[in-house]
C-alpha cells in the first residue's frame, strides 16, 4: 500500500491523506548512492490522483520496511501521472553547512555536521564506527559533508569510510550495513535474466615485489594459484619502501588474498526474466539478500570463489519483491568503504603500513593466542614457520626451530636486553 502525507509530516504511522492506487511503483537504491521512488498513477474515478502534489510525502514498501519519499517531479500525460520522489534523507540537500571544522571520533564529526546546519531539521545522526579523523568543509550541503568523494572535498566518508543506512529521519553511518547470510551462487555462462560481466584488465597473477632500500623479495616473484587460468602470467610490480625484506612475502600474499588475481565481477539478476528459466531456482536465494549484504560468487569454469556485495536493487513496492539485484565486485582493504567494483590492485597497494600490519595479522604472518604474539619470519603460518618471534609473559623471544622449538630470550619483561 502506498500512502501520501502532507509535506510537513514527520511521522507516518497513519494513512495520512489516504492510500493511493498506482499502477506501478518501484524503489531503486544504491550503496552510498541514490535512493529514489518512481510511480505511475492513473486518473482514478475516486480522485486519488488529485492528492499528488510536489513536496508531499509518499510512504512505500522497501526491503527494509516502509520508508518516506518526498515528491520532487510530477509529469501528467493523457494516461496518468508520472511521479519521481527522493528518500526523505535528501531533504538535507536544502540545508547548508557554512563551516565544519572538527577533529575527533566519527560520532563527534557527525555531531559537528548537524550543529553546522543553517536551520534545524528532524534528523538524527549515529554511527558504530571508531577511530579519529578530521573533516573541514565550508559552504556545502549536509549530504556533501557526509558522502562527497570529490577529489578536493573533505567528508565523513572520505575520512572514515563506511556505508550509510537511511531509515526515515535516522541516518546511520556503519562499517557495513549488510552481513554475510551464507548466500552463494554459481555461474559458468550468461543466462536469460542473469547479466554477468568479468573484467581481467587489472588482474595480477605474478607479482615482483621490492621494499626498503630497493631490496627485492626472496626470489623476486610470487605466483598466484590462478596463474594458469590465463594465457600468460600477468606480471605486476609491487613497491613499498616502508616494508622490510621479511615483510614483503606477507604483503604480496595479502594482495592475492584480497583477489587481485581474480576478475572483477558484476552480476545483475533480473528476477522477472529469470523466473522464465529452469535455472531460476539456483538464483532465487538472491531474493533474500539486502543492500550491503555479502554473497559468495563461484565461477564454475575457473573454479574460484570470491565475495561480492549487493550494491544496488530495484524493488516493486506493490508486489513487495525485487525486480533486480546487482552484485558488485569488491576488495576489503580495511581503509575505506566497500561501495562498488572499482577496487583493484592499485587500491590494495596504496593501503597504509598500519593497514598492511593488520592484514598480516588476518593472514597469519602474525598470530595472537592466549600465550602472546607470534611473528613468523619465513612463512605466513605459525604451524609451518621455522623462524618465529614470540612476545609474551617471558618477554621477547626467538626460535629458529619452529613454534615448539627452543627459544632464546632477547628482551626480558622489564625491557632489558638479555
Amino acid at each position: 500500500m502506498i500512502t501520501i502525507h502532507e509535506k510537513n509530516s514527520t511521522t507516518f504511522d497513519t494513512l495520512g491523506l489516504g492510500a493511493l492506487l498506482p499502477s506501478l511503483c518501484t524503489v531503486k537504491e544504491e550503496l552510498n548512492g541514490l535512493y529514489e521512488l518512481e510511480m505511475e498513477h492513473p486518473y482514478d474515478e475516486w480522485g486519488k490522483w488529485e492528492d499528488i502534489e510536489k513536496e508531499r510525502i509518499l510512504v512505500a514498501s522497501t526491503p527494509r520496511g516502509k520508508q518516506p519519499f518526498r515528491i520532487y517531479h510530477i509529469k501528467p500525460d493523457m494516461n496518468g501521472i508520472q511521479v519521481n520522489a527522493r528518500h526523505i534523507f535528501y531533504d538535507l540537500l536544502d540545508n547548508l553547512c557554512l563551516s565544519v571544522s572538527v577533529s575527533g571520533s566519527p560520532q563527534s564529526v557527525l555531531n559537528a555536521i548537524k550543529n553546522a546546519f543553517a536551520f534545524s531539521m528532524p534528523f538524527t545522526f549515529s554511527t558504530n564506527m571508531s577511530g579519529t579523523g578530521s573533516v573541514s568543509a565550508s559552504k556545502v550541503n549536509p549530504i556533501a559533508a557526509l558522502l562527497s568523494d570529490d577529489e578536493d572535498a573533505s567528508s565523513f566518508i572520505k575520512v572514515f569510510g563506511g556505508e550509510i543506512l537511511r531509515d526515515s529521519f535516522t541516518v546511520s553511518m556503519k562499517t557495513s550495513i549488510g552481513q554475510d547470510r551464507g548466500v552463494a551462487i554459481r555461474y559458468g555462462k550468461n543466462l536469460v535474466g542473469l547479466e554477468i560481466s568479468e573484467d581481467i584488465s587489472e588482474v595480477a597473477t605474478r607479482i615482483y615485489a621490492y621494499g626498503k632500500d630497493g631490496v627485492a623479495m626472496s626470489g623476486g616473484y610470487r605466483d598466484s594459484p590462478y596463474i594458469s587460468s590465463y594465457r600468460y602470467p600477468k606480471i605486476h610490480v609491487f613497491e613499498d619502501s616502508s616494508l622490510t625484506y621479511y615483510e614483503l612475502p606477507g604483503a604480496v600474499q595479502a594482495l592475492f588474498n584480497e583477489g587481485c588475481d581474480l576478475p572483477k565481477v558484476n552480476i545483475k539478476a533480473n528476477f522477472q526474466m529469470l523466473s522464465e528459466t529452469e535455472e531460476y531456482k539456483e538464483y532465487a536465494v538472491l531474493e533474500e539478500v539486502q543492500l550491503g549484504d555479502v554473497v559468495t560468487v563461484s565461477n564454475v569454469k575457473m573454479g574460484f570463489h570470491k565475495k561480492a556485495k549487493v550494491i544496488s536493487y530495484e524493488w516493486d513496492c506493490l508486489l513487495e519483491q525485487y525486480n533486480e539485484v546487482e552484485l558488485g565486485d569488491f576488495v576489503a582493504d580495511l581503509t575505506s568503504s566497500v561501495t562498488s567494483g572499482e577496487k583493484s590492485l592499485s587500491t590494495a597497494v596504496s593501503a597504509s603500513t598500519e593497514v598492511k600490519q593488520v592484514i598480516n595479522l588476518v593472514n597469519g604472518v602474525a598470530t595472537i593466542t592466549s600465550q602472546g604474539l607470534y611473528i613468523c619470519i619465513d612463512t605466513n603460518s605459525i604451524d609451518t614457520a621455522t623462524k618465529i618471534y614470540h612476545f609474551g609473559n617471558s618477554g621477547l623471544r626467538f626460535s629458529s626451530t619452529g613454534i615448539k622449538g627452543t627459544y632464546k630470550t632477547i628482551l626480558d619483561t622489564n625491557g632489558n636486553r638479555v
